[in-house]
């Protein structure tokens, strides 16, 4: 005979009292020394990610690498990373947001040391396909963790602050590349010997400072250390001055017994998935598309490498400032709307490129708008893919749209190569930036809305889609605990 979830896992009454105190709290939390620890897993991260392109010419030298074994490496790692992802976001959900970070982290730092210490070609493509699997899910798992100990106000917000480390994590890499590379034949090993810094942060993964999620834990049916927690967090509030209001029940989540997959794969959370994966799908065979070939193409037109590095660090250092603008926006405006809008605009800058013949004012403006309006497809984008699932589905489902999404990067470098030869720079700029066009379709379509509702409500709510404010919700206020 089955157990019913509300006996086997955490009691109805107490999850929901759990994300509703979590909800209605005025600001994070936590410790602030856990939001940085989180903003800088976010930082080696990208940063472990970006390296490759600014150091792959050092290592092609240094090892005498093949156009077979670049090949190995730059897609075997495309692979492992979407394997990864679903992986570790898998953690996630089983052994909890705390625990698959640290694993995630340890891994990281392993893969970035054996990286530094590659002794030939072999071992450095080995390595480097190895270092996606732990590349692969982090970020989902954090942007779970954020979202899932920020009120609902504010959700949006916290997040955008982390996801800005992972914009400085590209940045950084492309400044320690450049001073690193030059100063020795090994100055890549350096490069790569940074991102072994992710072995600090399992200092900042004490309990005292990075909790497992209580929202987690209330499902889990763990619900004295979730009330704990929470206990903690409003009394840091209470102390810092704040006053708490009643909390307010918006909707009842509740856990299935069997592992997650399965309702991932039923409505409705099968065709929030899909949606998911087909946004991340489109934007990886543009950005992918764009790191590889954009040079090449601008050459064709006469643009040298130094002027295309050049006008790409200015946008680069733009889309920073985008950042930093971001948590004032991200949860006052619909996230569907910044998804579409910065990808309207990313396919935008495709076409200035094709119908300005790849000109430098031409170049200047697309790349403007492609990197100093990014901040509106990835800053609302990680939060919409992680705050569509339930609680207990919640890495997993973002992970597994982002692996899906990966496909779309792989595609491209198996389909762009021959294509691109055979159409011209133009038309080869346009398909470029399809990528964008389809996932601005497909979310403009398709996407619910989410913006300062209530997890539990969007998780329990199939018929989100027609509804497009907190408002429509019925929330029932519940006695704070004594």
């Amino acid at each position: 005979m089955p157990i019913s979830p509300a006996r086997s896992r955490g009691s109805s009454e107490v999850v929901d009292l759990v994300n509703a105190r979590i909800d209605r709290l005025p600001r994070w939390g936590l410790a602030r020394v856990a939001f940085v620890t989180l903003g800088l897993a976010y930082f080696i991260d990208i940063y472990d990610v970006t390296i490759v392109g600014y150091t792959l010419t050092a290592m092609t030298g240094h090892f005498h690498l093949s156009t077979t074994e670049v090949t190995v490496m730059l897609t075997g790692n495309a692979v492992t990373t979407a394997l990864g992802a679903f992986l570790f976001g898998a953690l996630g959900d089983v052994l909890g947001r705390r625990r698959t970070y640290i694993v995630g982290m340890a891994a990281l730092g392993l893969t970035a040391l054996l990286c530094a210490l590659a002794w030939n070609a072999p071992s450095l493509v080995a390595f480097r396909v190895l270092s996606g699997f732990a590349t692969g899910g982090g970020l989902a798992v954090c942007t779970s963790y954020v979202q899932e100990f920020s009120p609902a106000k504010r959700r949006g917000r916290y997040v955008s602050i982390t996801v800005l480390a992972s914009s400085v994590g590209g940045l950084g890499a492309a400044l320690l590349s450049g001073w690193l590379v030059p100063l020795s034949a090994d100055g890549w090993r350096w490069v790569y010997g940074v991102g072994a810094l992710a072995f600090v942060l399992l200092v900042g993964a004490h309990r005292r400072i990075l909790p497992e999620s209580a929202r987690w834990l209330a499902l889990k049916g763990r619900t004295a250390e979730a009330c704990a927690i929470v206990d903690a967090m409003e009394e840091r509030l209470r102390r810092a001055g704040e006053t708490l209001t009643v909390p307010i029940v918006e909707a009842s989540e509740h856990a299935p017994e069997r592992f997650p997959i399965g309702a991932l794969l039923r409505p409705p959370y099968l065709q929030r998935l899909l949606v998911a994966a087909a946004f991340w799908f489109g934007v990886q065979w543009s950005v992918r598309a764009t790191l590889t070939f954009q040079p090449s193409i601008l050459s064709e037109y006469g643009m040298s490498l130094t002027t295309v590095t050049t006008i790409t660090g200015i946008g680069q250092v733009l889309g920073i400032c985008g950042y930093l603008l971001m948590p004032m926006v991200v949860d006052k405006v619909e996230r569907r709307t910044l998804i579409v809008t910065g990808l309207l605009i990313a396919t935008a800058s495709a076409v200035v490129i094709a119908v300005g013949h790849g000109s430098f004012p031409a170049y200047l403006i697309a790349a403007v708008m492609l990197h100093g309006f990014s901040p509106l497809i990835f800053v609302p984008g990680y939060n919409y893919a992680a705050e569509i699932f339930p609680t207990y589905a919640r890495t997993t489902g973002a992970s597994l749209a982002g692996a899906l999404g990966q496909v779309g990067g792989i595609v491209q470098s198996l389909v762009l190569v021959s294509v691109i030869a055979a159409v011209g720079p133009g038309t080869s700029q346009l398909l470029l930036g399809s990528g964008y066009a389809f996932g601005a379709l497909i979310v403009f379509i398709l996407a619910i809305p989410t913006t300062g509702r209530a997890l539990s409500a969007i998780s329990a709510d199939p018929s989100a889609a027609r509804s497009t404010s907190p408002a429509d919700q019925k929330p029932t206020a519940v006695a704070e605990p004594s």
